[in-house]
């Protein structure tokens, strides 16, 4: 679902972690959510790789592409380690342009791996609080201001490291 979903349904995949959290647990689940999107996005990556910009602009919004373009170019694997710890970064923009740009395929199946590893056990362990609405909104907003925060201080660091050059 996870891959079929990044490539042409229009199913989050927040749905496919908390299924699969409610499936197999939070662990397995969480684990079988991340590995699952990575493939998603290797195969992503392989479609802009292949098929180059035409195809991956048709899979993807003007307004996604003009935010990423730059970004992604510009930073490379750092901009993937961001993209994939944002939680409102959209996933498969980022995997389509970092194989448009021909980014290397290890660094990007790697970082995004790194990247989305916390997001992915998040979302899972958020699934055992199904049963209770209160707790579930109130750990749901918790998760996503720390994976905000995480990112836009990686971000930042980034940037600094930019700025200050070689």
């Amino acid at each position: 679902l996870m891959v079929a979903q990044a490539i042409a349904a229009p199913i989050p995949a927040i749905v496919v972690t908390l299924t699969n959290s409610a499936l197999f647990g939070w662990v397995l689940g969480g684990l079988l959510s991340i590995l699952s999107a990575n493939i998603a996005a290797a195969l992503c990556y392989l479609i802009g790789r292949a098929w180059g910009e035409p195809i991956a602009r048709r899979l993807v919004s003007e307004k996604a592409w003009q935010r990423t373009t730059g970004f992604v170019e510009e930073h490379g694997t750092h901009a993937i380690l961001v993209a994939r710890l944002l939680p409102f970064v959209p996933f498969d923009p980022i995997s389509y342009l970092a194989g448009v740009v021909r980014m290397r395929f290890w660094p990007f199946f790697l970082t995004t791996l790194v990247g989305q590893a916390p997001a992915g056990m998040a979302y899972s362990w958020l699934a055992t609080r199904r049963d209770d609405p209160a707790q579930f909104i109130g750990a749901a907003l918790c998760i996503v201001a720390g994976l905000v925060l995480v990112g836009i201080i990686v971000r930042r660091r980034l940037r600094r490291a930019s700025d200050a050059g070689p």
